[in-house]
């Protein structure tokens, strides 16, 4: 509600746009009042739903129509808020300290693993297969970089490295 000299009764009637306009300063005192600091634009958008729902549903019954606009929307605001507490409470983000190590765990076996994998692969090949592997995905050589490096043509090096691929999938396949 507008405040000051200015101060405007609001009613059902008006149009709703006009309704959510002049209650913008009521917005930002229920904001403030939730101690809300962080993600203002999302809350302001909950409490412009709460408006439209306040407008939809106004009543005479429901009192004066600014006083249960503020009941809706400081109501809808504070559920939300709740509802992003529950969601805090209920989940556990990684930046748990077990989390992390149980991750950090699980990812050094995965890398021993693929390193245990990738010497035996490496170990089974000859020189030249494990050179084009090294270049295209270790070091992101393009074709023509290895055909120069190799003195292969680049239809060689694409030949191989697909031969290559092809008996490395068929034999590790598990």
């Amino acid at each position: 509600m507008s405040q000051g000299k200015h101060k405007q009764l609001l009613s059902p009637q008006q149009p709703f746009e006009e309704i959510l306009e002049l209650v913008q300063p009521m917005i930002t005192s229920i904001l403030l009042k939730c101690h809300i600091y962080k993600d203002f634009a999302y809350y302001r958008h909950i409490a412009a739903i709460a408006v439209w729902k306040a407008y939809q549903k106004a009543n005479p019954s429901n009192g004066q129509f600014s006083a249960y606009i503020y009941t809706t929307v400081k109501g809808e605001i504070l559920k939300e808020l709740s509802k992003n507490k529950q969601f805090q409470d209920n989940v556990t983000f990684l930046a748990d300290d077990k989390l992390n190590r149980i991750r950090c765990q699980r990812e050094q076996i995965n890398r021993l693993e693929a390193c245990l994998l990738v010497e035996t692969i490496m170990g089974n090949l000859n020189e030249l297969d494990r050179k084009i592997l090294q270049l295209y995905y270790l070091e992101g050589y393009t074709y023509d970089e290895i055909a120069k490096e190799l003195h292969l043509s680049v239809a060689a090096v694409k030949k191989r490295r697909t031969r290559l691929m092809c008996k490395l999938r068929s034999h590790y396949r598990q």
